[in-house]
């Protein structure tokens, strides 16, 4: 049985060597692995859970270099499909201490895969995690749907990344048309307050929470960067501030801050303490460039900052 398995994109990120003012200035680039649901399934089994990602990757040098990654981190790479007809996805990703910029190439996550042998792993598992990649387009929300229903039907807990940007959209319905058929299998969504904004417009925090809650999410953690976070199981809510005292590249925060909260509920933390987890792997991701980092013992980051 899986402690966890994700289902989205999985890609080269290109961070830029230098702090400029946007994309178009930035000269040097430097190679890391990247895609939010697999760098979630690698920071968790390096904790020592069992994790597996479901992805698309082209079969090109980058592709080869994702799996070689993966198999570094134990993560079991038999539902990554390789496509000879696609490239595996780039993004170009500004280095920043806010919020970063980034500009997708994608190919292979544009029509992802899934066979019967990925749908009963994930009828067994702990907990399913998915991005906005993998409702991007009518045929990867169809396979969603189906990966939904069956965990749903089998009591895994469900999260929801809603990394949405408009440049990421290939879908003929709209992202609240989608949100309203998935979220109500969601038991964790962790927007970002720019993931809301771009997805709800200009409103209150606390709006954002309760569009979240109406469209059927149950426990709703809402991100904002420096300012610490907001989570809410629709009955109680907690201002959580953010545990980070140095900051040198924002990419892959959010997804250290995922990884702190899952495994919080694996070994049975109920969502807020989960969260104050997955701010502590948030503070450490903050330190280093790039999305995957080693992070310390997640029992070492619970006395730190927990208990």
């Amino acid at each position: 049985m899986y402690d966890f398995i994700s289902f989205g994109e999985i890609l080269i990120d290109m961070i830029s060597q230098d702090y400029v003012d946007g994309l178009e200035k930035a000269s040097t680039f430097e190679k890391h692995f990247g895609g939010s649901p697999a760098n979630i399934a690698m920071n968790i089994s390096e904790q020592g859970f069992k994790s597996a990602v479901v992805s698309k990757i082209g079969d090109d040098p980058f592709g080869k270099y994702i799996i070689s990654r993966l198999n570094q981190s134990k993560v079991d790479n038999d539902f990554v499909f390789e496509d000879k007809k696609c490239d595996t996805d780039i993004v170009f990703v500004l280095k920043s201490k806010i919020s970063p910029e980034f500009y997708p190439y994608r190919s292979s996550s544009l029509n992802l895969e899934i066979n019967e042998k990925v749908i009963e792993n994930v009828k067994g598992c702990k907990i399913f995690h998915f991005s906005s990649w993998a409702i991007s387009t009518d045929s990867n929300l169809e396979k969603t749907l189906t990966l939904l229903k069956n965990a749903s039907e089998n009591n895994v807990l469900i999260g929801f990344d809603p990394n949405y940007r408009e440049v990421l959209w290939h879908s003929s319905i709209n992202i609240k048309e989608a949100l309203k058929l998935i979220l109500p299998y969601v038991n964790i969504i962790k927007p970002s307050d720019d993931d809301a904004k771009f997805i709800f417009g200009k409103n209150p925090l606390e709006k954002y929470i309760t569009f979240f809650h109406d469209y059927g999410a149950n426990n709703v953690i809402l991100t904002l960067g420096s300012e610490g976070s907001i989570i809410s199981d629709s009955r109680d809510r907690m201002t959580l501030k953010s545990y980070a005292e140095e900051v040198v590249d924002t990419t892959g925060a959010g997804d250290a801050f995922w990884s702190g909260v899952y495994i919080g509920k694996i070994i049975g933390f109920d969502i807020f303490k989960a969260s104050k987890l997955g701010n502590a792997f948030s503070a450490e991701n903050l330190k280093k460039v790039g999305a995957v980092i080693r992070l310390d013992d997640y029992k070492k980051l619970i006395k730190k900052f927990i208990e």
